[in-house]
């Protein structure tokens, strides 16, 4: 029976999951780009539910690679109106791509627990999201935080806001929440020592994060941000245009080229490349990685932001300077990465006088 199965399938040109006899593995079977037949195991355990959910996600991928269109992952409803629901609710393509994410997610646990319909979401069903997507063990061994299942539950009661509007369901039974968010850890600020040990490790890792250590250390801008064309680097005005800062290319600003960035500059600009950086696949992953390489896992490449914003406030830099140069709308948000320290008061120890 089992074996009619896989031959009719087979046939469909599907991606399939099996088990074999005294194997723990999910199996799966798929056509490759030549349509070769491939069997091969997935590495994942039937037994593990996170490693099921991952099998699955896989066989999705593979079954969309064999019919050349994008992974459906539910095909009774959901994904016939959520994705271009997305793409006319997101303006950034960033957004979009996080949005995205998290549909992945949720359209995997919408087909697991057999929620095909939005009349049959329940809020119920979001606490057992919550339960079931911070269960899930990422590949670092650490298991999903509880402030990104909550940001996937705000998007899918956005999804289901829409599913009213369309006539898709009755009712939004997650339009409020109230759920707690973990308390974030704040990203430290970088010493003087840390920084040099950082350079002297990166001397053994490609380029791009060299550089892109250097012009985020000098100008505090993100990650994303260091990846500038050349074309918004102005040698003879001395200014760098970010183009596609956070918040899209309505937020673009420009600021003065640090002396110490325009060596480097000189050097991209001679070797006649159209950015500064290009970058891998997932690169802050990669910073991520290098941090825990070498024994700072604290640390992430976000800490350069903090340490900027910090040097410049003890240099005196005025507040609504120090915003322009890193591109900060909001006070608030400006003064979350402020650390102060202890010596950085120690002038104020005697402010307040007391008749004796």
């Amino acid at each position: 029976m089992f074996g009619l199965r896989l031959l009719a399938l087979l046939a469909l040109a599907m991606a399939y999951l099996y088990r074999k006899n005294r194997s723990p593995f999910w199996y799966v079977v798929y056509f490759d780009t030549n349509q070769k037949e491939v069997h091969r195991s997935t590495g994942l355990r039937a037994d593990n539910p996170n490693d099921t959910a991952q099998a699955k996600a896989l066989r999705a991928e593979l079954e969309a690679k064999e019919h050349h269109r994008a992974p459906v992952i539910n095909s009774e409803g959901w994904d016939t109106w959520v994705p271009k629901f997305l793409e006319r609710h997101c303006q950034s393509p960033r957004t979009l791509e996080r949005y995205f994410d998290a549909w992945k997610w949720l359209a995997l646990w919408l087909q697991t627990k057999r929620l095909h319909s939005p009349r049959a979401i329940t809020y119920r069903n979001a606490l057992e999201f919550l339960d079931w997507r911070t269960g899930y063990k990422k590949k670092s061994g650490k298991h999903v935080g509880r402030n990104t299942a909550i940001f996937e539950l705000k998007t899918f009661a956005m999804i289901m806001g829409e599913a009213v509007r369309l006539g898709h369901g009755d009712a939004n039974p997650l339009v409020s929440l109230k759920l707690k968010h973990d308390k974030a850890a704040k990203k430290p600020e970088l010493s003087d020592e840390e920084i040099r040990e950082i350079r002297e490790a990166l001397k053994e890792e490609p380029e791009w994060m060299q550089t892109a250590f250097d012009i985020s250390l000098h100008t505090g801008c993100r990650l994303r941000e260091t990846r500038i064309p050349l074309t918004c680097v102005d040698f003879k005005e001395d200014k760098i245009t970010f183009p596609s800062p956070k918040g899209g290319e309505d937020r673009a600003f420009s600021i003065p080229m640090p002396s110490a960035l325009r060596p480097l500059f000189e050097k991209i600009r001679k070797a006649k490349q159209k950015f500064t950086v290009e970058f891998p696949f997932q690169p802050s992953r990669r910073w991520q990685q290098f941090f825990i390489k070498i024994k700072k896992p604290h640390l992430c490449f976000h800490c350069l932001r903090v340490t900027y914003v910090n040097r410049l406030r003890r240099a005196g830099v005025p507040r609504e300077a120090a915003m322009r140069l890193v591109n900060h709308a909001s006070e608030l948000i400006h003064q979350i990465y402020q650390r102060e320290k202890v010596e950085d008061v120690a002038q104020w120890r005697d402010a307040v006088k007391f008749a004796e």
